[in-house]
């Protein structure tokens, strides 16, 4: 919903996925792959699971766990021509310094980039500097923005129709209820939702 309703995607765009190496970020690069994307970016802090990210459909993918000039670099080398979507789902840190790369280095007319806000993995909080959105063309919007009855049934009838379809598969390890206390407790689900069963 947050790709089609909030920031009005449109096929053949350039999606950021930001903490794609979680089960929601993960399932958006498949998503963002399936409503036509032209190219995918995607984001995390670990590269074994940054490489399976890739072979999701992530044509290029940045480690967030570096020094800040290096990942603002990445950022860049990344962009292409510019970045119409960014779905976020880590905030705080990387999120600050994406701004902080987009802010052109001399006068220009930015293409706008339409950031939704999604998650906060790395943060609740962030510093937006005032020439991140005065002179860069970020849009910032929430997820729910666009959200309502209609969008909502269509969104999910399009994510059954791929489901039913085989297009688009979720990561789930099934859990009977009687162990749910020690499946609550792993940290080897990379990427995948526990689904508990009777």
């Amino acid at each position: 919903m947050s790709i089609k309703t909030a920031a009005g995607f449109l096929p053949g765009e350039t999606v950021l996925v930001q903490g794609a190496t979680g089960v929601a970020g993960r399932l958006a690069v498949k998503v963002a792959r399936l409503l036509g994307a032209g190219r995918i970016v995607a984001t995390g802090r670990d590269d074994e699971q940054l490489r399976e990210v890739q072979a999701l459909g992530a044509d290029t993918v940045i480690n967030t766990a570096v020094l800040d000039e290096t990942l603002a670099q990445a950022y860049l080398d990344a962009k292409g021509d510019g970045y119409d979507v960014v779905l976020d789902f880590l905030w705080g840190r990387p999120t600050e310094i994406l701004l902080r790369s987009l802010v052109p280095k001399s006068f220009t007319f930015a293409k706008p980039t339409r950031l939704i806000q999604v998650g906060e993995s790395a943060s609740g909080a962030l510093l937006v500097a005032a020439e991140s959105l005065r002179t860069s063309g970020v849009e910032i919007y929430g997820a729910a923005k666009g959200l309502n009855p209609e969008t909502m049934n269509e969104a999910y009838g399009q994510i059954v129709n791929w489901t039913k379809s085989g297009e688009l598969t979720f990561d789930v390890v099934k859990v009977p209820l009687s162990d749910i206390e020690s499946a609550w407790q792993r940290t080897d689900l990379r990427g995948s939702r526990i689904v508990v069963v009777p």
